[in-house]
């Protein structure tokens, strides 16, 4: 694996550790450190990595409407891992209610 971001490091002849820079959700997965020994020795951790939701987006209007029309405004945001927690608030009262 060819890499620009992830660097081996020789701290002393038994030890060999690896820094992964500007980690992305891409890095996640499994790793696995190997003793080329007989027999071949390993021990494996997974990298879990939490995604950082960018600034939530409103679609769904644009100006004034009229009143008695149905208005849909839609929250999106991306990047969140785990999933991001949306919720709605009128001024400084959440909106609930059932999802449909």
């Amino acid at each position: 694996l060819r890499d620009n971001r992830i660097e081996l490091v020789r701290s002393s002849w038994h030890e060999l550790s690896i820094n992964i820079s500007d980690v992305t959700l891409s890095d996640e997965g499994q790793y696995t450190c190997s003793l080329f020994t007989m027999p071949v020795k390993t021990a494996k951790a997974f990298l879990i990595v939490l995604g950082v939701p960018q600034t939530p987006v409103i679609s769904g209007f644009k100006g004034p409407v009229n009143e008695g029309v149905l208005v849909e405004l839609t929250c999106t945001t991306i990047g969140s891992k785990p999933a991001a927690n949306i919720r709605w608030f009128k001024g400084d009262k959440e909106i609930r209610g059932e999802l449909l």
